[in-house]
Formats: C-alpha cells, sequence, structure tokens
C-alpha cells in the first residue's frame, strides 16, 4: 500500500499552458534541496467547456512521466474557489499547500513555510506580500481588498488575506467547511481559520510579476469580491 505523502502541493494551474512545466520543474529541485521527497505534486488544470487551453493535456503527460503527480482535470463548475476545493478534495497528503501555478509566488517558499508548519505550533502558515513587483493596479486592488475586509471582520488580524502560499494541517482542513465557489475562497479559508480558533503564522515574502499573461482579476471582479465580503459578514454573525 502506497504511503501518504508528508506534504500535497495543490497547484492552481489555470490556463498556465507551457509556462507550468518550468514552474514545477523549479518547485521540485526546490522541495528536494529542501530535504523533502515524500510530497505530492496535486495539478488544478480543470477547464471551461469549449475553451482552447492546452493546460489540461500538458498536465496529463506530465503525469505521466511523473508519478508524484496527481492530475485534477474536470469541467468546470466554478472558478477559483471550486478550483481549490477540487484540489483539497484530491489530496491525501499529512499537510497541504495552495499556491498559483503563475510564477508570482515563489515555489521555495513551500519549504520555508513547511518548516515553520512542522514545529507543531501553528495549524496554518501562510505568506504576506511585503514586497510587491506586479504593478500599481494590483496592488491597489489589493489594498483596497484588505481594507475592506478588515472593516467587515474587525476582529481579523491576518496582514494579506489573499497571499499564498498557504500551508495547512490535515487536521486542521477536515474543521473547515468551505463552500465557496469564486474569488473569495481566501477569505473563507481564512474567516474558517478564525472560527476554528486555528493558530496562524505569516512570513513575508515577495510578490513577482508575471510576465506572461495579464490579471485574471478585473473591474467586475471588485464587485464579486465585495458582494461575496458582505454576504460572508452576515454568514458569520450566526456561527
Amino acid at each position: 500500500m502506497k504511503n501518504k505523502p508528508e506534504l500535497s502541493v495543490v497547484v492552481l494551474c489555470y490556463r498556465s499552458g507551457k509556462t507550468i512545466i518550468p514552474y514545477l520543474g523549479q518547485m521540485e529541485k526546490e522541495l528536494k534541496d529542501g530535504g523533502m521527497d515524500n510530497y505530492e505534486l496535486v495539478l488544478v488544470g480543470n477547464y471551461l467547456p469549449g475553451s482552447d487551453d492546452k493546460t489540461p493535456d500538458i498536465i496529463r503527460q506530465l503525469a505521466l512521466k511523473n508519478p508524484k503527480i496527481l492530475p485534477v482535470i474536470m469541467e468546470k463548475r466554478g472558478m477559483l474557489g471550486w478550483d481549490v476545493r477540487t484540489g483539497f478534495k484530491a489530496a491525501t497528503g499529512e499537510a497541504i499547500a495552495l499556491i498559483d501555478g503563475d510564477g508570482q509566488m515563489p515555489s521555495k517558499d513551500i519549504v520555508r513555510l513547511y518548516r515553520v508548519l512542522k514545529s507543531g505550533e501553528f495549524d496554518l502558515v501562510k505568506t504576506f506580500r511585503k514586497t510587491r513587483m506586479d504593478g500599481p493596479y494590483r496592488r491597489f486592488i489589493s489594498s483596497w481588498y484588505n481594507m475592506i475586509f478588515h472593516i467587515l471582520f474587525p476582529k481579523v488580524s491576518f496582514r494579506d488575506i489573499n497571499s499564498k502560499p498557504k500551508l495547512i494541517t490535515r487536521g486542521a482542513y477536515n474543521k473547515m467547511n468551505l463552500s465557496c465557489d469564486g474569488w473569495f475562497i481566501d477569505g473563507e479559508i481564512m474567516l474558517e481559520s478564525m472560527h476554528h480558533d486555528l493558530n496562524v503564522a505569516e512570513v513575508p515574502t515577495v510578490f513577482h510579476e508575471n510576465e506572461w499573461r495579464g490579471s485574471f482579476v478585473r473591474i467586475w471582479t471588485i464587485f464579486q469580491f465585495l458582494w461575496h465580503m458582505v454576504v460572508y459578514r452576515f454568514k458569520y454573525w450566526f456561527k
């Protein structure tokens, strides 16, 4: 019987295309250089019907060559949150890491944060973006989002809600009731961690510019963020 991995790394690969190949190569090198060998890579390549996205095929080919890769490829029934939840559901590790596959969030942070998680003091460890290279538009959106989040949820002390990677123990994940299919999934993760009184640590990181595609965050996304924050404000009043 195959042993459970110590760590499942859930990589969100939507529309990553061939750029995911060097990113995963770098990630595996950093994991091995950090003394980690018992891991799995859960590559989430969910797709929209009729899409020309080649990512699912690329992930399937990678999985044929690498036994550490667990592909998650389904027709989308949601967006970011649905991808995260399908990746979490497929993960089998004793701890789970969540990271985007676009290279903006350094994969070397996974090793750094895993060492903090392994200390046993924390249930969830995440980054906050101390230095950002992604331009004024994204910085504005992020500061606005975090400001409104803290107004609506004044007891929340986390510095950067959406920053990844996020690493969580299996026990802590099992306590959470994640249901968001959209952009608010990071917010839901942090609200659930607060609701269950989890011990959370935040570690500074550098957030890089995405040089190969534009941001998925559009003006309409801002209204989605706001709507979800209001909905979850009412939801957590009754928890």
